[in-house]
Formats: C-alpha cells, structure tokens, sequence
C-alpha cells in the first residue's frame, strides 16, 4: 500500500519570486470522476499567521490566519482573522471581501509529496495499542478516508491528530474515533478548511463528517469560523489506517 507522504512533504511557496517560503503538507485530498479517470490531487499547507518579512515581522497591518492550498483548478490563498488589510491592498471597509478570504493566486506553488510504502494498521491493532497505553510502543497513526460526493470519489489523507478509544474494563463498545484538522473540503468547485472526523465502530466507519469554516458575522466583527456541519451520507465511507515504512 502506498500513500503521499505526510511525513516529508513540503511545499515552497512563490518559488520564482525574491522572497520565498516553505511549510509542510498538512493533508491531501485525492479524486477521481470515475474508476477510469486519472486521480487528481490537492495539497494544504500548514497555516500561518501575516507577517512581513523585515526586523518587526508582526508590524503587518493584518490580523489573520493563511493557508495555501495548490489543487487541480489552480492555486488558492484562504485567510480568516478580525483583519485581513494589507492582502492585495484590501482596505478597512473592504477586508472581508470574499475574494480576500478565498482567493485564487497567481503565486506559483512547488509541492514535494511523493507517494512512499505504508503499513496499513488494522482496527483491531490501532485499539490495543491505545488500550493498553502504548507499552509496546507508540505509532502515530495516519488515516485514509474515502467517500462520494457530488458524484466524485474522494480519499483524504491526513494525520490522525487526536482518536476517542473506549477505556477497556469501562466501556463495553468497541470503537475508535479520529479527528483531524485542518483538511481540505471541497464542495461544488470550492475549497474549504476542516475538521474531519470518522466513527468507527467494531472496525465498521458508521458516520463521517467536516466542520467546515464559513463567512462568521457577529455585529462589527467579521471573520471565518467553523460553523457549518457537513454528513456524509453514504455506506460506501472507508478509513484505513497507516503509518510510514522505514526507509
């Protein structure tokens, strides 16, 4: 089995240009039209904050969160925070204009994130492990999550940053819950940051969803929050988990 490597993977951005900068890759998103179609596939990097690149970083007159996302339409700019001036010379009255907060960039993006070997980890394993507290030995585990939408077939790989696991002498079911945060979703042609998470329940995933982060107005403060909840309803829903072969 083989995934894209969420361990190593980077991506530069503005490669050509006199400033540029690198991050990880904090998930990718894969699909495909049918089971005939070449795969597609859409990178998020790790967010940061605005920042000019002088002796006083933190003097950028914006106050907001930025991804950067390299997909298969093109390349997207996602920001969020209370201001979001000095983005393309947005202005007070202006700065939470949509095409501020979701933007496609002419920035260029090199993505580093070959697909490597993976050990695939059975249910069964993934909760002994958490279980019996990793006294053999913790393995920070990946998932790949795949489901339909939009008559699209998608996998999503992502770390798994935190999993609900039942105590073993308390809690009768037997159930694993990962969530992870930020990914990507996509919904008629646009891009989103989310959280995702899947239950899981005898090995069987019985329910997926994303939290996913929308325009957010409360009087004078405007910003994006994850406020939208988005179900999955489908019984084709698949996660497997991973971790990284040793090169």
């Amino acid at each position: 089995m083989k995934a894209p490597d969420l361990q190593n993977g980077f991506m530069i951005m503005q490669p050509e240009g006199p400033n540029r900068w690198c991050t990880g890759v904090e998930c990718v998103l894969v699909r495909k039209s049918s089971d005939y179609a070449q795969p597609e596939a859409a990178y998020l990097s790790h967010e940061c904050r605005a920042e000019a690149v002088h002796a006083d970083p933190y003097a950028h007159p914006g106050v907001y969160e930025y991804v950067a996302i390299s997909t298969w339409s093109g390349n997207y700019a996602l920001r969020s925070g209370p201001s979001l001036t000095g983005v393309d010379g947005a202005s007070e009255e202006d700065a939470t204009a949509s095409d501020v907060s979701h933007e496609q960039i002419d920035m260029g993006i090199k993505v580093t994130c070959p697909e490597r070997d993976v050990r695939p980890l059975a249910f069964g394993e993934v909760l002994s492990m958490l279980q019996s507290d990793s006294q053999a030995g913790f393995r920070s585990p990946f998932m790949g999550i795949s489901y339909r939408r939009d008559s699209f077939a998608y996998t999503l790989y992502a770390p798994c940053r935190y999993i609900n696991f039942p105590h073993p002498v308390k809690e009768p079911r037997s159930y694993l819950q990962p969530i992870s945060g930020y990914v990507l979703y996509e919904e008629g042609g646009r891009f989103y940051t989310a959280y995702v998470v899947t239950y899981i329940e005898g090995g069987d995933p019985k329910s997926l969803q994303f939290k996913v982060r929308e325009p957010y107005n409360a009087g004078d403060y405007a910003t994006h929050e994850f406020c939208r909840n988005v179900k999955i309803a489908d019984g084709g829903i698949q996660c497997t988990f991973f971790d990284y072969e040793s090169r």
